[in-house]
């Protein structure tokens, strides 16, 4: 196990302490970005999907009076070419060696992937910190990390009720049908964000299950999901919670896409101001939803074109740990 500064212990994630890992990322985000960054569904969804092994993918560390004070997450999944590491310390535990120590720790297990991806793929480790958190930035630089780009959560509040849907010609949208339509919703998500940064294809059944298990989340509300449909083929969607960073007064857009041959319709729009005629409906003050600050496919423009305004700003940072083929998405010259 990870060696830190004395008086601190490092442990292995345990499920039994997600409450205080969420608990604990909410205090170093609200420090560090003025916003809770999570919610508990949330965290406790990542912390149990295909991508994180919580005894050995996460470490917390406590102090001696047994306070959660530090974690660090590791996230990788096949073909293990783009693993990250998010992590934090409290406030009050800062400057100490402790994030020090936890970074390096997720570096290491970076390069621990190099030796399951394919063999010629370029492997790059990356990391993700308060957009404007100097003391973060100057961790990740020591790495060896340059800053790749920044996401946002953007917000909308709602002053009256939100303009209606128009839906293109030939196309309908209707609730998601979890009976019949994992896979095929499953095959959309995939292929809409095939144009999105840091794609990396993979197999079929793995979105599958990745799908079912954000079902799973005890705060899942299958009436706000949404798809859109031509031909009797799902063509869009609109996944939403109803709750962001653990606000229920403020709805989620968690994930929308469209297909490349069905986009500047207005169908992203449409499905947008489903879901946020559905939040108004349902007596929410607003709604939120996260995007690449330099989205290839130009969301960052939709979502502004409805009211919505940036809110957070989010750090990615990159190393490219084993140079090779880059089987990511990284552009995309004729979105």
């Amino acid at each position: 196990m990870l060696e830190v500064p004395t008086p601190y212990e490092a442990r292995p994630g345990r499920v039994e302490d997600m409450e205080a890992i969420w608990r604990l990322m909410v205090a170093v985000n609200t420090a560090e970005s003025g916003t809770p960054g999570f919610g508990l569904a949330e965290i406790e969804n990542w912390l149990t999907g295909d991508s994180v092994v919580i005894d050995q993918d996460v470490v917390t560390v406590w102090d001696p009076s047994g306070q959660i004070i530090a974690v660090e997450i590791f996230d990788s999944r096949g073909p293990f070419v783009r693993p990250y590491g998010v992590g934090g310390v409290h406030v009050d535990h800062v400057g100490r060696g402790v994030g020090t120590a936890l970074f390096g720790w997720a570096a290491r297990r970076a390069d621990d992937q190099i030796a399951k991806a394919p063999p010629d793929a370029q492997v790059t480790f990356s990391a993700y910190t308060a957009g404007d958190h100097e003391s973060s930035a100057e961790l990740m630089r020591a790495g060896g990390l340059e800053l790749a780009r920044y996401f946002l959560t953007m917000e909308i509040d709602f002053d009256g009720p939100p303009p209606q849907p128009v839906v293109p010609e030939g196309v309908t949208i209707r609730p998601f049908d979890p009976a019949t339509e994992v896979a095929a919703l499953s095959y959309t998500v995939r292929e809409s964000f095939r144009d999105h940064y840091g794609f990396v294809e993979t197999p079929m059944e793995e979105g599958i299950a990745r799908l079912r298990h954000w079902m799973t989340s005890t705060e899942h509300d299958p009436t706000l999901w949404w798809v859109a449909l031509a031909e009797g083929e799902i063509v869009g969607f609109n996944l939403c919670d109803g709750s962001h960073e653990g606000d229920e007064s403020v709805g989620y857009v968690g994930s929308l896409g469209v297909l490349r041959a069905f986009r500047g319709r207005g169908l992203g729009r449409a499905l947008l101001l489903v879901s946020f005629n559905e939040f108004h409906n349902r007596h929410k003050r607003g709604a939120a939803l996260g995007v690449d600050a330099d989205s290839l496919t130009g969301a960052t423009r939709l979502y502004e074109s409805v009211g919505m305004r940036p809110a957070t700003k989010y750090a990615a940072w990159e190393k490219v740990i084993r140079a090779g083929v880059e089987l990511a998405t990284v552009d995309v010259p004729d979105a």
